[in-house]
């Protein structure tokens, strides 16, 4: 019997310096439907339980209260996933299509 090969989601990693980041953040706002933004492994607990935007979320990425955030959205039909961590050299984005 023969198995059928699936498709791998398409994938991005990459650092990105601030105003790329913060184009990013804006686009992301302002072209897609956003679903949802996670915070991840804080240093500092969440001081608010209300849903956070994206740009409240890379806000708290860069003051160091979370060590990476997930955003989920819809652009163009296509559903994608972000994840964001700050590193030495930039914020290193790792972004995977969530539906093939």
């Amino acid at each position: 019997m023969e198995e059928e090969l699936k498709e791998l989601p398409e994938l991005l990693d990459q650092v990105i310096d601030e105003p790329t980041l913060q184009a990013l953040v804006a686009d992301i706002e302002g072209l897609t439907q956003v679903f949802e933004v996670l915070v991840k492994g804080a240093a500092q607990a969440r001081a608010s339980g209300g849903p956070l935007s994206p740009s409240q979320a890379v806000d708290m990425l860069r003051a160091g209260q979370v060590r990476g955030v997930q955003i989920r959205y819809r652009h163009e039909g296509v559903e994608w996933m972000d994840t964001l961590m700050q590193t030495p050299q930039g914020t290193r984005v790792v972004r995977m299509r969530a539906h093939v």
